[in-house]
C-alpha cells in the first residue's frame, strides 16, 4: 500500500507539472470537472437509475400537490409525509455509489490539499518549525542543520511537558530545500518550500504507519522507532478570492464539481 501511495504522489506531481502553465483556479476547475466525470460514471453504473428516476418523479408530483392544494390540510399533510418517505428512499438509492466513491474521493482530497491547502513560506518572513520527540529526555540533545538560504532567527524553545522543540526560521531565497534534525543517534529530514511557486506543500511529516503516510502525501513517514515523532512547518493558508471573499479551496472546488455534474449528466445519461 505504501508503494501505491508513492505512485499516486508521483502521478499527481506529474499532472501538476503539466498544468503549471495555468493559474491555480484554472487547475482547480480542471480537477473539479474530472471529479464530476468520475462521480457521474460511478453513479451511472452502481445505482438503480430507473428507481431513482421513479422516486424523483414522485417527489416532484408531491411538491406539485402541495402547491395546487394549499388550502386542503389533509392533502398537504399527506403530501409532506410522502415527500419525507420518498426523500429517504432517494438517499437510500444514493448510498451505494457514495460508498464506492468514499475512498477514491478521500485520497483525491488529501492530494489536492497538498497543492491548494497551503502556500509556500514567504521569502524574508519568519515561519515556525515545530518538532515533537518521542521522549522528553532527548530535548537537550536536539540540533538542527540548515541548508544555504535558510536562517535561524532565534534560539530554539524547548517545552518539556509537550516533548516539543520550536524554531523560528526565515527563507532568504525561494526554492525547495531540506533541513536535517539530529536527536541523539536519530536523524530526520524535512522538506521546506519557500517563495511563490505553485507546488506541493507537505506541512507535516510524522511517524504512524500507513494512515500517517496517506494523510501526509509527498514525504515518507518518519521511522517508527526513531526519536522524532512529528515535524511540522507552519505554512500560510492558500485562499481564493471570490467576489471580495477569501475562501478555502474546497468551496470553489465543490461548487464547480456540482456545476460540472449538472451540465454533463445528460452526456453520460446519469440520473442524479
Amino acid at each position: 500500500m505504501t508503494a501505491l501511495l508513492s505512485w499516486m504522489d508521483k502521478g499527481f506531481d506529474f499532472l501538476f507539472r503539466l498544468l503549471r502553465v495555468l493559474p491555480p483556479f484554472a487547475v482547480l476547475a480542471v480537477f473539479s470537472a474530472a471529479t464530476a466525470v468520475l462521480a457521474l460514471v460511478v453513479v451511472r453504473w452502481t445505482s438503480d437509475q430507473q428507481a431513482i428516476r421513479r422516486v424523483k418523479d414522485r417527489i416532484g408530483a408531491h411538491v406539485l400537490e402541495v402547491r395546487l392544494f394549499p388550502d386542503q390540510l389533509r392533502v398537504v399533510l399527506r403530501a409532506y409525509l410522502s415527500l419525507f418517505g420518498h426523500t429517504l428512499l432517494y438517499l437510500r438509492y444514493s448510498l451505494r455509489p457514495l460508498l464506492f466513491m468514499t475512498l477514491p474521493l478521500l485520497l483525491l482530497f488529501v492530494q489536492l490539499e497538498g497543492y491548494f491547502g497551503r502556500a509556500a513560506a514567504p521569502v524574508d518572513r519568519d515561519f515556525l518549525l515545530r518538532v515533537i520527540l518521542r521522549q522528553a529526555d532527548a530535548l537537550p540533545e536536539v540540533s538542527l542543520r540548515l541548508p544555504p538560504g535558510l536562517v535561524q532567527q532565534a534560539p530554539p524553545v524547548r517545552i518539556a511537558a509537550e516533548r516539543e522543540v520550536d524554531w523560528r526560521l526565515r527563507a532568504e531565497q525561494p526554492g525547495v530545500s531540506e533541513i536535517l534534525l539530529r536527536a541523539g543517534d536519530s536523524e530526520a529530514t524535512k522538506r521546506i518550500v519557500a517563495g511563490d511557486e505553485f507546488t506541493r506543500i507537505t506541512p507535516v511529516r510524522e511517524s504512524g504507519g500507513l494512515w500517517a503516510r496517506m494523510l501526509n502525501p509527498g514525504e515518507a513517514s518518519l521511522p517508527a522507532g526513531g526519536a522524532v515523532e512529528r515535524m511540522e512547518i507552519e505554512y500560510p493558508a492558500r485562499v481564493f478570492h471570490l467576489w471580495g471573499w477569501e475562501v478555502d479551496w474546497l468551496v470553489p472546488y465543490l461548487a464547480l464539481t456540482l456545476l460540472a455534474a449538472l451540465l454533463l449528466k445528460g452526456v453520460f445519461g446519469t440520473e442524479l
